[in-house]
C-alpha cells in the first residue's frame, strides 16, 4: 500500500495532461486481467509447497499495473514533446531562410528571389507548361545563401541531395517542404514597396494544404499545413520574423496565406489580388512537369 501511495504521490507532482482516449477502458481491462492472473497464481500456489522468493507474483503484478498507468500518462506527453521539438527546429529553419532572403534582397536592389517571370502558370496540368515557383527559393541555394537541408521541415524530412552545376531548381518536390510567395509575372516583389506592412506580410510558411497532388482541394481552404499534423504552421514575414499560426489567416489583415484573395476556384494560373495579398504556392518543382 505504501509503495502504491508513494507512486501516486509522485504522479501528483507532475504537470497535468489530458488523458488519452480510452485510458479508463484500458485501465479497467488491465485490472480485470490482473485479477484473473492473481486467481490463477492462487490456485497454483495452493497446489504446491509454499515457497516465497524476494518478490511474489502478486507484488510484481501490482508493479506492472502501476507501470501500465504511468505509460498511459507519459507516452502522449513524450509524443507532444517530440512534436514541439520539431516545431522549434522548423522555426529555426524558417528563420534561416528569412535571413537568406533578406541577404539576397540586399544584393539585388531590394528584390526578393523570383521564379520564371515569363510564365504565369504555377501548377502543372496535361498539355500546359508551368513554371516552378520553388526555383525562386533554389536561387538561395545556388547563390550560397543557404544549404539545401534548410528547405526541409524536420517533421517531414526526406533526405538530401547533391547540388550540381546545371541545377536551376530542387531536383524533386520532396526536397522543399515550404511554400513561398507567388513571384511570377513581369514584376518582382520589392521589399521597399511593402516596408509599411513588413511585419504582417507573410512570404513563406510550412507547405500549403490547399494544393496537393497537382490539384486544388477546396475542402482544405481553412486547414493548417500537414507538416505538423495540421496543428498549425511556422510563418515567415517580410521583416524576417517567424511566428506560429494555428490557422491560415495569418497575413495582412487576417488574409488567408494559402489563397489568392477573392478567388474560390483555381486552375493554376491565378495570382495575388494585390501587393499585400499573400498567396503561398505549392512546392512544385521542374521534375514534376
Amino acid at each position: 500500500h505504501e509503495r502504491g501511495a508513494n507512486s501516486y504521490e509522485a504522479i501528483n507532482l507532475l504537470p497535468e495532461h489530458a488523458p488519452p482516449a480510452g485510458l479508463a477502458d484500458r485501465t479497467i481491462a488491465a485490472v480485470k486481467q490482473r485479477q484473473q492472473v492473481q486467481a490463477l497464481i492462487a490456485r497454483e500456489e495452493a497446489a504446491r509447497p509454499i515457497s516465497r522468493g524476494v518478490f511474489s507474483m502478486r507484488e510484481l503484478s501490482v508493479v506492472a499495473a502501476i507501470l501500465l498507468v504511468l505509460a498511459a500518462v507519459f507516452i502522449p506527453s513524450v509524443r507532444q514533446a517530440h512534436q514541439s521539438a520539431m516545431i522549434n527546429q522548423c522555426e529555426s529553419n524558417v528563420g534561416r531562410i528569412g535571413a537568406a532572403i533578406l541577404a539576397y534582397a540586399n544584393a539585388n536592389n531590394d528584390y526578393l528571389p523570383s521564379a520564371d517571370q515569363s510564365k504565369t502558370r504555377w501548377l502543372p496540368s496535361p498539355g500546359q507548361v508551368a513554371s516552378s515557383n520553388s526555383a525562386a527559393l533554389f536561387k538561395l541555394v545556388k547563390g550560397d545563401y543557404e544549404s539545401p537541408a534548410v528547405f526541409q521541415c524536420p517533421a517531414t524530412s526526406s533526405g538530401s541531395f547533391v547540388v550540381q552545376s546545371g541545377f536551376a531548381d530542387f531536383p524533386e518536390a520532396r526536397y522543399v517542404n515550404y511554400s513561398y510567395q507567388h513571384t511570377m509575372g513581369p514584376d518582382g516583389l520589392n521589399r521597399m514597396n511593402l516596408r509599411d506592412v513588413a511585419g504582417d506580410m507573410a512570404i513563406l510558411a510550412d507547405s500549403t494544404p490547399v494544393f496537393q497532388d497537382g490539384k486544388f482541394n477546396p475542402e482544405q481552404i481553412n486547414a493548417a499545413s500537414m507538416n505538423h499534423r495540421r496543428s498549425g504552421q511556422n510563418v515567415l514575414y517580410l521583416d524576417g520574423s517567424v511566428r506560429w499560426a494555428d490557422n491560415p489567416a495569418a497575413g495582412v489583415g487576417g488574409d488567408n496565406i494559402f489563397l489568392a484573395d477573392g478567388v474560390f476556384e483555381y486552375d493554376g494560373d491565378e495570382k495575388p489580388s494585390g501587393v499585400t495579398d499573400t498567396f503561398l504556392l505549392p512546392s512544385y518543382t521542374a521534375s514534376d512537369k
